[in-house]
């Protein structure tokens, strides 16, 4: 002889069975979707933003339609020669609170300076710019020598400082003397 312990819970579940196999289930992702779409895609929605990510917000990003003339004034207004700044630029980010610069060139290329100085510049160029100097840079290298900083040494005067290995140079120029950059 069989006894059912609890016969109103499986009547209901029964009943939830029954009901279940009648509707039609729909897909939890193709839900997501039509919500989504509802709310106003993907670009509605919003982010909590945490402390860390916040200097983020500072950055400021060159208008897309003139990066070079944004960036020759930025230059200018660090007291650096806009001569320094190359016609090839693509884009460029800089965050005002820290300083941060990132170029990005169209294409990488090399300048002569003068007779002995030839320096290559990398597709993205970084570092910190503040007024009279962009420093802790990567991306251009004199020979196997990498610049490391451009730093107004006097009114008029720009000085150049490459690292290779433990020794470190400073060339100095004068602003008419620098060569304009393609």
């Amino acid at each position: 002889m069989y006894i059912e312990k609890e016969p109103a819970k499986t009547v209901q579940d029964q009943k939830a069975k029954k009901a279940l196999e009648k509707e039609p289930v729909e897909a939890p992702k193709a839900k997501k979707k039509e919500q989504l779409k509802a709310a106003g895609g993907y670009a509605a929605q919003s982010k909590a933003v945490s402390a860390r990510e916040a200097p983020r917000l500072n950055q400021v990003a060159a208008p897309q339609k003139e990066p070079v003339a944004e960036l020759k004034k930025l230059f200018r207004e660090m007291d650096l020669p806009d001569k320094l700044v190359p016609e090839n630029v693509a884009d460029f980010s800089y965050d005002q609170a820290t300083g941060a610069l990132v170029i990005q060139l169209k294409n990488a290329f090399s300048r002569q300076f003068d007779a002995e100085n030839t320096v290559s510049f990398d597709k993205t160029i970084s570092g910190t710019i503040q007024k009279g100097a962009f420093s802790g840079l990567t991306g251009i290298r004199r020979g196997s020598a990498s610049i490391v900083s451009i730093e107004r040494t006097r009114p008029g005067v720009v000085g150049i400082r490459g690292k290779l290995g433990p020794f470190s140079k400073t060339m100095e120029f004068k602003d008419e003397q620098l060569p304009s950059l393609p």
